[in-house]
C-alpha cells in the first residue's frame, strides 16, 4: 500500500476493521502517512477458505476426508498440509474438468490425494533363498536408515540388503531412509551379528 500523496510505503494503523462477505473476508484500514502524514484509507479483501474432498492413505488403507484451503493458493504434488491433526503429503490431485494434475490452484481442484506422514513407514522385505523368496513388511520411523550391505535379523532369518526399490529408482549402493524405500532385496547369511533387529517390526499376517 502507498500513500497516494506522496507515495511512501511507510505508514501507521490508525484503525482496522474487518467485514465478512459470502465469499471474502475483508479489511478495511485508516492510515496514516509517516512521510507527509497524510490519513488516507485501504480496503483488503480475502478470499475465504473453500472446504476440499481429501482421500488419505495410511498404508493399504484410505478414508475420505475435507480440508480447507485458500482458493488463490497454489498446491503442488509433494506438498505438505495439515489436516485434521496430522499432516499427510499430496500424492495426486484431480481438478474440476476431471484431470489429474501436477499442481494446480486450491479453486480448480475437485479432489486432493494424500498419504499421511504421522504413520510409521511400511517398507517390503524380500529375501531371496536361490529362486524361493520370502518376503515380510516391516513398520519403522519414517527417518530409519538402512544402507546397501547392512545385515537384518527377522526372528530366526539374518540376511544381507543387496539394493533397495525406492519411490524414484533402484539403489544398489548408498543409504536412504525409510520413507521412500518400497521395498529391501537382500540374501540370507550365515552370520551371528547384525546391524537391524526387526523382528518386533514385522506386520502380522504380511507376505
Amino acid at each position: 500500500m502507498k500513500c497516494p500523496v506522496c507515495g511512501s510505503e511507510s505508514y501507521a494503523i490508525l484503525k482496522s476493521k474487518k467485514e465478512f462477505s459470502k465469499s471474502a473476508e475483508i479489511e478495511k484500514l485508516i492510515l496514516k502517512c509517516n512521510q507527509c502524514q497524510t490519513v488516507f484509507r485501504e480496503e483488503l479483501r480475502e478470499r475465504k477458505p473453500v472446504k476440499k474432498r481429501i482421500i488419505i492413505s495410511e498404508h493399504e488403507k484410505s478414508f475420505p476426508d475435507q480440508v480447507e484451503l485458500y482458493p488463490d493458493l497454489l498446491l503442488k504434488v509433494g506438498d505438505v498440509i495439515p489436516v485434521s491433526n496430522i499432516k499427510v503429503e499430496i500424492n495426486s490431485m484431480e481438478t474440476k474438468k476431471g484431470s489429474r494434475v501436477q499442481k494446480s490452484v486450491v479453486d480448480d481442484i475437485e479432489t486432493i490425494w494424500v498419504s499421511s506422514l504421522d504413520t510409521p513407514a511400511r517398507v517390503g522385505i524380500s529375501v531371496d533363498f536361490r529362486g524361493e523368496i520370502f518376503s515380510r513388511k516391516v513398520e519403522v520411523e519414517r527417518d530409519y536408515r538402512f544402507t546397501i550391505g547392512d545385515l537384518v535379523k527377522l526372528n530366526n532369518l539374518i540376511f544381507q540388503i543387496k539394493s533397495f526399490k525406492t519411490l524414484e529408482r533402484k539403489m544398489r549402493k548408498g543409504s536412504a531412509s525409510a520413507e521412500i524405500i518400497k521395498r529391501i532385496y537382500g540374501r540370507p547369511v550365515e552370520s551371528m551379528k547384525f546391524d537391524h533387529d526387526l523382528s518386533k517390526n514385522i506386520v502380522t499376517g504380511s507376505t
